[in-house]
């Protein structure tokens, strides 16, 4: 059995695109070649369409069909005993048309179940942990790293004021208890405000050029107070920075909401979960005919974001987009795929608990995990 133990590169198996659309609008114009109703016998084999999205499903370079749920079905259809020829669609809409019309058995791949699927189709146990999810541009060079500074230091904002309140506070105290020294003889007295405000800016970085220094009791003890407590601040400050800028490396800020959405250029494959996902909330977007279209897109900044489910981002970006397009971790919403059937079908409890069985199983788990490179 040929599984992807490996992200690879699939602009290949992306050129089968159009012939899966042909073979899928042929069967469709020959409905009825394959009706899956109770009449359909078990040596009969059951004629299986297959979503072109990798890692679910896909068509290799020398024509083969593989994917994680390709694998599922070998194993399912197994253990039922029953015969199939697999029909790979690359239209979402074509699978669902087939599958009203008996043109299909069974379609397996990227199916999230939706409640506007659920209308038109059957689904069997759900065979894969999925959810919407959302891809945006890489924010790197200088000025992006500027930018994200920038709004760190103004979230911070109210410590920042307190340093600096307390600095001129500092400054000016330090002014007022040397005033009265002051002497001609000693240049590097604090003999003015500006002096006892660049005094503290001194030594509160630490620089400590010592051009300007006190020269009462009563100011070096403002020194040794101002000293400590600079240190103190500009720990919890510069830590306070570098704490919320690995947070936001590591989170990536791809975690968005529907406001979030909310007035960038969007992209979705149409007909997908990541479109009906837009269209329930009224969200506009640019439809795609595939997901490596959508992506190239957004790469290109031509769109800003690409809402789709979350395997089949993660894969296609770590395979093509990586160095272009963060891949998500979170999603808007979770969900969960499985194969969809036509309403009706005879052989959804066997398939059911098939599924059951299988996708229980750890050897399968670390199976599925394979296919996303885990």
């Amino acid at each position: 059995m040929t599984t992807l133990r490996s992200l690879r590169p699939i602009s290949a198996r992306l050129s089968s695109f159009g012939r899966s659309a042909a073979v899928a609008s042929a069967l469709l114009v020959l409905g009825g070649a394959a009706v899956a109703d109770d009449s359909k016998g078990p040596n009969l084999p059951l004629t299986v369409a297959v979503y072109d999205a990798p890692p679910y499903g896909l068509v290799e370079p020398d024509g083969s069909i593989d994917g994680v749920s390709v694998d599922l079905w070998r194993r399912a259809a197994a253990v039922m005993g029953r015969q199939y020829r697999f029909v790979p669609v690359s239209q979402m809409d074509a699978i669902l048309e087939g599958l009203e019309h008996n043109s299909f058995d069974a379609a397996i791949g990227a199916i999230t179940i939706t409640p506007e699927r659920v209308a038109r189709v059957d689904f069997s146990y759900p065979a894969h942990r999925s959810g919407v999810a959302v891809a945006v541009r890489k924010d790197s060079g200088a000025m992006a790293a500027i930018r994200r500074y920038g709004a760190i230091v103004a979230e911070l904002s109210p410590l920042v004021a307190f340093t600096v309140a307390l600095l001129v506070a500092m400054g000016v105290a330090m002014w007022l208890v040397e005033r009265p020294k002051q002497s001609a003889a000693h240049e590097s007295a604090v003999a003015s405000l500006r002096d006892g405000v660049y005094w503290a800016v001194v030594t509160m970085t630490t620089v400590g050029y010592g051009d300007k220094t006190p020269k009462t009791t009563s100011g070096r003890m403002i020194a040794i107070a101002w000293m400590l407590t600079s240190v103190a601040l500009i720990s919890i400050l510069s830590t306070s920075i570098v704490s919320k800028m690995t947070a936001d490396r590591v989170a990536g800020g791809y975690l968005l909401s529907d406001a979030d959405l909310a007035g960038k250029r969007l992209a979705a494959v149409a007909h997908s979960s990541g479109a009906e996902y837009l269209d329930e909330r009224h969200l506009e977007y640019a439809p795609f005919d595939d997901l490596a279209g959508a992506l190239t897109a957004l790469a290109a900044g031509r769109v800003d974001a690409v809402v789709n489910s979350v395997g089949t981002l993660q894969y296609l970006i770590a395979a093509r987009f990586g160095r272009t397009i963060e891949a998500p971790e979170g999603v808007l919403a979770p969900a969960y795929m499985a194969f969809a059937l036509p309403h009706g079908s005879a052989f959804k409890e066997p398939l059911d608990h098939a599924l059951i069985e299988i996708t229980a199983s750890p050897e399968w788990r670390r199976i599925e995990q394979s296919y996303f490179g885990q």
